[in-house]
């Protein structure tokens, strides 16, 4: 079925730009050569590009020079100066054939999607439709008096920006992250830095829709974990199902409140990029976790440094095209193990440092102590402030919370203690650590 609309606007751009040439840097911001069906309007709209990359005069005669290997294009570009006597509408010329352009992508995806064999080749296709709402939205510009305006309006009196929050008063001090910025929490294996982020993850899944994407510990005990944190009950006695009246009493009292949670947990072995953007885009997810960076699959490529970087970019990519907040943990190199780590202490790519917009690195403050505290550094920090805070981790309920007596820390006053879900958990919290010390 011919598409009129689509033809007449591929004719229309292409003849404004023949008219107004000065035009063609704004249109190649908006447009690529694949948005044109057509294949002599392709070409065309390659030959005007060219020419102006070049610094080189845009005129009917050069463009035509340039596809003299062509046969009959010059009565094509004159037919095209006809038939766009002006150049007075080209911008929303562009517009119909950015959208004629996606519209005819996802027809011919929704045509391969018959024929897929896999569902694997499905997930794909899915994956390369969001893609097409997503990808190249154009560039925007700001005047200096626009800007000066934009501010005005988002800094006046009454109106404070919200930044997603951690849990904890101190990372909320030095933190500014915005949904659409890259995370990365790099740990050692003992450090708890799964635990920490499904932490974070319910505390954000009370405002958030928040997305859990586990490759390594299954749905159920995640759920075991996040229920020993969140109803104060040894993890223990949840791991033998030893559970006494009393803890099912405990369960049900957080039940309503942990219902209200805007979070879902997804087994992810053997996901890519490419699938995460899909489910996360399908689901609506503002937040999603990735445990961990290193398990996600990259189709054909054998090098881990490879491997790792091409992952590394592909989230950056989500979460700065989708306006996803991506927090990915991260596994540490051997260096990174034992003692202080550093940004380069993150496995197998640098790629991770460049990428992430923030990284916290999670580790022992006495790695020999096995009820030492933990140290959360933040060596990179785009929008904030770089440096560190001290958690205590009770690992009877696999809660962290924050430590008192941060002598190391005197820039940060002491705020109040944070409450998570309820009050009564402090004080299990307290009396568990008390019991594992004696």
């Amino acid at each position: 079925m011919v598409n009129t609309e689509y033809i007449n606007a591929q004719s229309a751009v292409l003849g404004s730009l023949l008219i107004s040439p000065e035009l063609t840097g704004e249109v190649m911001t908006k447009i690529r050569p694949e948005d044109f069906e057509n294949n002599d309007c392709r070409l065309i709209y390659q030959a005007i590009t060219g020419l102006f990359l070049e610094g080189k005069t845009i005129d009917p005669v050069l463009v035509r020079e340039r596809l003299s290997g062509f046969p009959d294009m010059g009565e094509t570009i004159r037919q095209l100066m006809m038939q766009t006597p002006t150049a007075a509408n080209i911008w929303a010329y562009v517009e119909i054939l950015r959208e004629q352009s996606r519209l005819a992508q996802l027809h011919a995806i929704g045509s391969k999607l018959f024929e897929v064999p896999t569902m694997e080749a499905a997930l794909a296709l899915i994956a390369e439709a969001n893609g097409v709402f997503s990808s190249r939205p154009g560039v925007t510009r700001k005047s200096a008096e626009a800007m000066l305006s934009d501010f005005y309006d988002r800094h006046s009196a009454g109106k404070h920006p919200e930044y997603l929050s951690w849990s904890f008063p101190k990372m909320d001090d030095k933190l500014y992250t915005e949904l659409g910025d890259f995370t990365v929490i790099g740990g050692a294996a003992s450090a708890g830095k799964t635990a920490l982020a499904l932490q974070f993850a319910w505390h954000q899944a009370q405002k958030h829709r928040v997305g859990f994407y586990s490759l390594e510990t299954n749905d159920k005990k995640l759920g075991d974990r996040s229920i020993s944190t969140l109803a104060g009950i040894d993890m223990g006695v949840i791991k033998r199902s030893t559970l006494t009246d009393a803890d099912w009493h405990r369960i049900a009292g957080c039940s309503g409140e942990i219902c209200k949670r805007q979070i879902e947990f997804i087994q992810a072995s053997g996901m890519t990029v490419d699938d995460l953007r899909a489910d996360a885009l399908a689901h609506r997810y503002e937040i999603i976790y990735v445990d961990y960076l290193q398990l996600l699959k990259v189709p054909k490529v054998y090098d881990r440094t490879a491997i790792v970087t091409s992952i590394s970019i592909g989230l950056h990519e989500l979460s700065q095209s989708n306006g996803i907040t991506v927090v990915a943990l991260s596994q540490l190199n051997r260096e990174g193990q034992n003692g202080a780590p550093t940004m380069s202490s993150l496995r197998e790519s640098g790629q991770i440092e460049q990428d992430a917009d923030t990284i916290m690195l999670l580790y022992k403050e006495d790695n020999d102590d096995p009820y030492s505290r933990r140290v959360l550094k933040f060596p990179k920090n785009k929008e904030g402030v770089i440096g560190l805070i001290y958690l205590d981790f009770d690992g009877t309920t696999q809660t962290f919370s924050e430590s008192c007596g941060d002598t190391q820390e005197t820039e940060d006053s002491a705020p109040p203690a944070p409450e998570y879900l309820q009050d009564e958990l402090q004080a299990v919290t307290t009396r568990r650590r008390g019991e594992m010390r004696r």
